[in-house]
């Protein structure tokens, strides 16, 4: 057996591990990499024709992005996930393809690979044993988002653990991801806080709140990117303990996002909660509605959380001049995106200028990854025989392997493109 990681080696983005044996190639996550110079896909793929299965942790773009373009080139297989994933990644793969062609963008593969990688998807319930072709599989609640999975397999004998993108720790929205494993021989770890812990969660929001409260009293209105799947639903419940004094706008592809997770409400800690929340915002139906939000006061919860496309542009384009205003950041700004400049230069491209910002920026640590010391437990607690530690920059993925080695664990950081011999026990 062998494992090649063809993406999320040293890295976020385009996760994608190969297990392959003698007679069997399996991949974990097929995702992309959004660069300022184009779109990287996982590297290494002489030929993709014989791949026998894919597994897939959830519906980011970086864990499914891909996968179009491997149909495109030959690949057909199923494709498991849960429901919540399937019906997650068709609203992200048609999203994507869209905005690939308005900007005129070549992206390797046509609407009709979306079309078939979507009838090879095969619904996977959570929790619940599976098996395909002598491989047998269970997938554990993450905690990252709707539908998203810590995928079990055993391989001819040896078991793997892949966390996906994993949060142990309670939200708004999610129950702290389902730990209790089987014995595992390999694990293969998320590691995008390998080297920092997150501050505490209620404080956080508190903090959060009274920025927004604050921003308000001195005639401000406040702008909150999100990322569509997850952090908009969070953020909308967190926004429904406060009676604020002004309108609460919600636009971008987390409305329909928002409607898929409450479609899947087993997916989710609350859905009752989801939906009152839903009840209390205004929905931005088109530029209309745009419009008549930047005309007053308002509250504008919207995508996308890193400022590289959506709604969150037109908004920021009338509110960026004004002092009183304010820009909350809810998440990671991946390096090289409009977010990561505005959080470091105070400066956007906003219609391919670059505009220096006067409102108020700030960022609040709602992350759906596993901080630093989140990520030790759980390694203690499964005690794998061999881990490799991926999807995170290099310093948090070092730091990571030292701590365990200096357990006595065999760990390993993966290069890009790296093929490793997998031992049988």
């Amino acid at each position: 057996m062998r494992l090649v990681f063809h993406g999320g080696a040293r890295e976020v983005g385009r996760s994608c591990v190969e297990i392959t044996t003698g007679t069997k190639r399996l991949l974990l996550d097929c995702g992309l990499k959004l660069t300022p110079h184009g779109t990287e896909y996982p590297i290494g793929f002489d030929k993709v024709d014989d791949i026998d299965a894919v597994f897939i942790s959830h519906a980011h773009l970086d864990h499914t992005g891909a996968l179009p373009l491997l149909d495109h080139r030959g690949m057909d297989c199923p494709i498991f996930m849960t429901k919540a994933s399937k019906q997650l990644t068709r609203l992200l793969l048609k999203d994507a393809f869209k905005i690939g062609r308005i900007n005129h963008q070549h992206l390797g593969y046509a609407a009709a690979d979306i079309r078939k990688v979507l009838s090879c998807i095969r619904r996977v319930v959570m929790d619940t044993k599976g098996g395909f072709n002598g491989i047998k599989f269970k997938y554990f609640d993450a905690g990252h988002i709707p539908g998203s999975a810590a995928i079990f397999l055993d391989v001819e004998g040896t078991t793997l653990l892949y966390t996906g993108d994993i949060n142990t720790i309670d939200t708004k929205l999610h129950k702290a991801a389902e730990t209790d494993f089987p014995e595992i021989d390999i694990m293969i770890c998320e590691s995008t806080y390998g080297d920092r812990d997150h501050p505490p969660r209620d404080k956080t929001e508190q903090d959060f709140l009274q920025t927004i409260q604050d921003t308000i009293e001195r005639g401000g209105s406040v702008i909150i990117p999100v990322f569509a799947l997850g952090r908009s639903q969070e953020i909308l419940q967190l926004l429904s303990t406060r009676k604020f004094k002004v309108p609460v706008y919600f636009d971008g592809m987390s409305v329909e996002a928002t409607n898929i997770t409450l479609d899947n409400p087993d997916a989710i800690a609350d859905p009752n909660a989801l939906k009152a929340a839903l009840k209390k915002v205004r929905l931005v139906k088109g530029n209309g509605d745009r419009m008549e939000a930047v005309k007053t006061q308002a509250i504008i919860v919207t995508t996308s959380g890193m400022l590289t496309g959506g709604p969150v542009m037109h908004y920021l384009k009338y509110f960026h001049k004004n002092p009183d205003n304010a820009v909350l950041l809810t998440g990671y700004q991946g390096e090289h995106t409009n977010g990561r400049l505005l959080l470091e230069k105070k400066q956007v491209y906003i219609d391919g200028w670059r505009t220096g910002v006067k409102c108020r920026i700030e960022q609040f640590n709602f992350s759906a990854h596993a901080g630093m010391s989140q990520l030790k437990s759980l390694v203690r607690k499964v005690k794998p025989k061999r881990i490799f530690f991926m999807h995170g920059e290099y310093t948090g993925l070092a730091n990571m392997q030292e701590w365990a080695e200096a357990l006595g664990m065999d760990a390993h950081v993966p290069r890009l493109g790296e093929s490793i011999a997998i031992k049988k026990r």
